[in-house]
């Protein structure tokens, strides 16, 4: 294969040309959520030859992921290896030239702008707005352009914020909505093909910034289900708001620990995050052997994981917990309580 041929297509669409492919090429892309959306944003980023990625999620491929996270596969969920990981392993073998790091991590307050630093875009394919507005923060913080991209039942939306020049995903909310008044995966479900087509509109996006074109204007919605394929656009010539408080440029909430959650339930599935303040890396070692009693316990480098007491609790590297089998807060506190300590 000649050196030319992998984007040879993409080469003669005038929109891109040699040049901008070049552009691409020199390109890097943080993506914050390798879930749905995330996953199938970063195939589709290296396949287009985007050749800097970083992957940042906190969770791990089960198989309950399998139906629309097609960057996994069943041998992945089977080994319980964290999405940053196995994503990385597979776009490796889809593009080798690329370079692509993987960070198994909670994105917060402490560690976004280190993790996010230096990039062309972060694109937030993350689950719950918290994070969101954390990687809105982020990334205007940093000078850096933003793509938000989330869909839950038949609807998807991706909306591009520019420093400068358009609104922060903070100036659309103005605030954390209401907790359980949005819709989630748990409550309404999600119809298993949208995903990637959410994710093909904001990757298109990030190609188009790369190769200096204009940011789009405004939030694109997608309806997939009744009565077919639609969208529209909203707030096209929206300007940010001056009451916002990032865009005014005085403070970034979420930079300074605003709306950070210590308890998190988790989008998709019965499971709760429990990420204690101050927290450190556990002792695997002692962990392994004491859970090892009262239940079946997998180790890797990252990650232990223990079936016990009708539940799973995934201990990450970096001291979070997340606890399957329970969407009561409280009773996933007493269990990280009881079972790893604080």
């Amino acid at each position: 294969m000649r050196k030319d041929d992998r984007h040879s297509r993409s080469v003669l669409f005038s929109g891109i040309g040699e040049a901008g492919q070049e552009k691409i090429a020199r390109f890097s892309i943080a993506i914050v959520g390798v879930g749905a959306v995330g996953a199938a944003a970063a195939e589709m980023s290296a396949r287009a030859g985007v050749q800097r990625l970083t992957l940042v999620d906190r969770d791990v491929v089960e198989e309950s992921n399998l139906a629309r996270q097609f960057l996994f596969d069943a041998e992945d969920a089977a080994r319980v290896v964290p999405k940053a990981t196995a994503g990385a392993e597979r776009l490796r073998r889809i593009a080798p030239a690329v370079d692509v790091r993987a960070v198994v991590a909670d994105l917060d307050f402490e560690n976004a702008r280190e993790i996010l630093g230096s990039h062309g875009v972060v694109l937030d394919g993350s689950d719950n707005f918290e994070t969101r507005l954390l990687v809105s923060d982020a990334a205007r913080a940093l000078g850096l352009p933003s793509i938000y991209a989330a869909c839950v039942g038949d609807e998807g939306r991706v909306t591009v914020s520019v420093p400068g020049s358009t609104p922060c995903l903070r100036c659309y909310l103005e605030a954390l909505p209401p907790a359980g008044s949005s819709p989630t995966c748990d409550t309404v479900g999600i119809v298993p093909t949208l995903p990637p087509l959410v994710a093909s509109v904001a990757v298109t996006e990030a190609l188009r910034l790369a190769v200096g074109s204009e940011p789009s204007r405004g939030i694109l919605s997608l309806s997939v289900w009744d009565g077919g394929f639609r969208s529209h656009r909203s707030f096209e010539a929206a300007r940010p708001s001056p009451s916002c408080p990032v865009c005014s440029g005085t403070r970034f909430p979420a930079l300074e620990g605003d709306g950070a959650a210590e308890v998190v339930k988790l989008c998709g599935r019965r499971s709760v995050q429990v990420a204690p303040s101050g927290r450190e890396r556990p002792d695997f070692d002692a962990l392994e052997e004491r859970l090892a009693r009262v239940g079946e316990v997998r180790r890797s480098p990252q990650l232990l994981n223990a079936d016990l007491d009708g539940v799973s609790l995934t201990i990450f590297s970096d001291g979070r917990c997340v606890v399957r089998g329970t969407e009561d807060a409280a009773r996933a506190v007493a269990l990280y309580d009881r079972y790893v300590g604080r």
